[in-house]
């Protein structure tokens, strides 16, 4: 398991690391090369979302819905919250596949208007939705039914047969369906056909539950782009802001937290190729600096975490080892 980190300490959360999560790849070889001169430590968490609420010292059972609309910039509460995102499915021979909502082409306008039938679905039971962003949607309902469902990192690119939603599934089966009618019928256009690849013609529900209680966390400041993250970042009281293009303005003497999220796509959709080109940007401009810096004793520990998969630990003793090899 990951240590909680100290002062002086670097860790970059890699989601796709590994790969497809159905074929896992071997790293390019840039990475492969960085990657056995660490040192290597199982971690048996696995999910994009567990492992970062681990990352913060968050319980598991904390309602991810609720951390992501924190992060929207939203006021916390006590309501029960559920994502409630636009998504496309599309048929594949005997698959139904998720594009996820970070896929779609969704103006600010028709996501208000399509947002708005989805209510409908859910008002009759006191549901509430907000469209904070025209990807994100977010569910509240003052008595919800139970639900367990997977978070849409790990749908994504998937066959949903096998992620339906289970708990009352007949309940939110059901109102899945009428969602799915709904924006069915209101496709952008009014054209009625099916929906071309950047349209919603469904939702999928993730991250049902409360906010947890307010913590403290290891890190003294996050680096990160994702809502979830920053919501997770506000919760503990850390200061958090997007990724920089790199590492060098950062104050290495203090605890780091940096989310690269450029191979997640990528992974999820079996892109190789753009798969390949993420690591080696992760390696070309946020590890070789971090390196110099570990060599020059500057940093004490550099740590690179995937979503799935071991871990891997730098430190700077290890590295004046290898870089007196490299020189030979």
């Amino acid at each position: 398991m990951l240590k909680p980190p100290t002062s002086g300490s670097v860790t970059i959360y890699v989601p796709g690391l590994d790969g497809r999560v159905e074929a896992p790849q071997s790293a390019p070889l840039a990475v492969s090369r960085v990657l056995a001169r660490a040192a290597q430590r199982p971690w048996d968490l696995e999910g994009y979302a567990p492992r970062a609420a681990a990352l913060f010292g968050l319980p598991a059972s904390a309602g991810l819905a609720a951390l992501a609309r924190l992060g929207e910039g939203r006021a916390p509460d006590h309501r029960w919250w559920v994502r409630c995102d636009p998504v496309h499915l599309v048929v594949d021979r005997h698959r139904l596949l998720l594009l996820d909502n970070n896929s779609l082409t969704l103006g600010a306008e028709d996501a208000a208007r399509l947002g708005a039938r989805v209510a409908q679905v859910f008002a009759p039971d006191g549901g509430v939705l907000e469209v904070v962003a025209p990807t994100r949607w977010y569910l509240s309902l003052a008595a919800p039914e139970p639900l367990q469902v997977a978070e849409m990192a790990e749908v994504a690119g998937r066959d949903i047969h096998s992620f339906l939603p289970a708990g009352n599934a007949a309940y939110w089966r059901t109102r899945l369906n009428e969602a799915q009618m709904l924006l069915h019928e209101g496709l952008a256009g009014g054209h009625g056909g099916e929906a071309a690849r950047g349209e919603a013609n469904s939702v999928w529900l993730w991250g049902p539950g409360y906010a947890p209680e307010p913590t403290r966390a290891a890190f003294a400041r996050v680096f990160a782009d994702d809502v979830l993250i920053q919501g997770m970042a506000r919760m503990v009281e850390v200061a958090v802001a997007p990724l920089p293009a790199d590492p060098t303005a950062l104050d290495v003497g203090m605890a780091t937290l940096a989310v690269w999220p450029r191979a997640q796509a990528p992974a999820q959709y079996g892109d190789s190729e753009a798969w390949t080109h993420s690591l080696e940007a992760l390696v070309a401009t946020w590890w070789e600096p971090l390196a110099r810096e570990l060599r020059a004793g500057r940093l004490k520990q550099l740590v690179v975490v995937g979503d799935r998969g071991p871990f891997y630990t730098w430190e700077p003793g290890r590295w004046r080892r290898w870089f007196g090899q490299k020189a030979r």
